[in-house]
């Protein structure tokens, strides 16, 4: 997993999957001992640093508070809120995001959110991930009308940042990116759509899981999302996905159901044991029952203990 943000600097070409890969690693392994070892000297002076005239000084001077300014990030808000806002430099504007997300600054969420609509679609990207960084429901407007940016992997930030919100408003509009033209936005949406669980996206997605012209990895995180669906309503749907003719549907159906499954489907998995013709689903669905079976004694357990 070699991208990180610093290619955002640089590249020129619509930036997909491993863009996306890089921003969640950067984000999800920031080292707190490192941003430990900045001192109040060096703190100020990289804020000196941020008024230099030259861009690539700022941006240096932004990293330095980003990778090192933990203990002094309170301080370094206003700086970096200026930057994202009203630095001329784009290259300025997208390292202040990076550093507005990495410092877990949620006081930056309104220029975060104006910085969606940044004329350079790098910014709008940094300030996509940040966000998802940093969940906020104001932010939701803005982040459904990124879905519609000419760029996939806006879409794709976007649509990612909207399913940590877990907010129903983005439904319809995740829904409509399963027809995007980018499969990574289209399996971001998805994602997204299993965060949010909104029982509103359940016929949308059967209809995505049975149609066959689908890619088969679609299909199955939509079942992922099926089964991630709030409400016992999904169950009937996953169970009448145990019949698909895709032997992996029928696997990841009988996986979804050993998760979220309560007793009353065993018997349908036993009648889809029966006529299973294919060792590992067999296997899937023995599996599945006995995960069921482990967790109603659990409850029976905790209830009888909660009633002595």
């Amino acid at each position: 997993m070699t991208c990180r943000w610093g290619f955002l600097m640089h590249a020129k070409q619509p930036r997909l999957a491993a863009l996306a890969l890089g921003l969640v690693a950067l984000f999800a392994s920031a080292d707190v001992h490192a941003q430990r070892r900045m001192d109040e000297a060096a703190y100020n002076q990289a804020v000196q640093g941020l008024s230099a005239a030259e861009p690539d000084a700022r941006i240096a001077a932004v990293e330095a508070i980003a990778h090192g300014g933990w203990r002094f990030r309170r301080q370094a808000a206003p700086h970096l809120r200026r930057l994202i806002r009203h630095d001329p430099d784009w290259r300025v504007r997208a390292s202040s995001g990076r550093a507005i997300g990495r410092l877990s600054l949620r006081e930056a969420v309104p220029d975060l959110v104006r910085a969606l609509r940044d004329t350079q679609v790098d910014v709008r990207i940094v300030a996509a991930a940040a966000l998802w960084r940093l969940p906020d429901a104001a932010a939701v407007p803005a982040l459904l009308d990124l879905l519609n940016d000419a760029d996939p992997t806006a879409r794709q930030w976007g649509a990612l940042a909207l399913g940590v919100t877990g907010d129903t408003r983005a439904t319809a509009a995740l829904l409509g990116l399963l027809d995007d033209t980018a499969p990574a936005v289209r399996l971001d949406a998805l994602r997204s759509l299993a965060r949010i669980a909104d029982p509103a996206a359940q016929e949308r997605l059967v209809a995505f899981i049975v149609d066959v012209n689908r890619a088969e990895d679609e299909r199955l995180e939509a079942v992922n999302a099926l089964a991630s669906l709030r409400g016992p309503e999904k169950m009937n749907a996953l169970i009448r996905l145990l019949d698909d003719a895709n032997a992996n549907i029928r696997l990841h159906v009988v996986n979804a159901l050993g998760q979220v499954g309560d007793a009353l489907v065993i018997p349908t998995l036993r009648r889809r044991r029966s006529a299973e013709s294919v060792p590992a689903v067999r296997t899937a669905v023995d599996e599945a029952i006995a995960a069921i079976e482990e967790r109603a004694r659990e409850r029976a357990a905790e209830a009888a203990a909660a009633g002595n």
